[in-house]
């Protein structure tokens, strides 16, 4: 019985983490999309020769 109740918690722990990486996978993606929307590279004009 206890192995049983060891493969449902872990097969649903499986399950949990598989969505938290799919939508931070989503997130991530929407987070690149509204940057080159934003045309990021408008808000630090000097990003280039700030080392230089």
């Amino acid at each position: 019985m206890n192995e049983a109740v060891a493969i449902v918690v872990g097969s649903f722990v499986m399950a949990t983490a598989a969505v938290f990486v799919a939508a931070h996978y989503r997130q991530e993606q929407m987070r690149r999309k509204r940057l080159r929307q934003m045309g990021h590279h408008h808000y630090w004009p000097h990003w280039r020769s700030a080392g230089h």
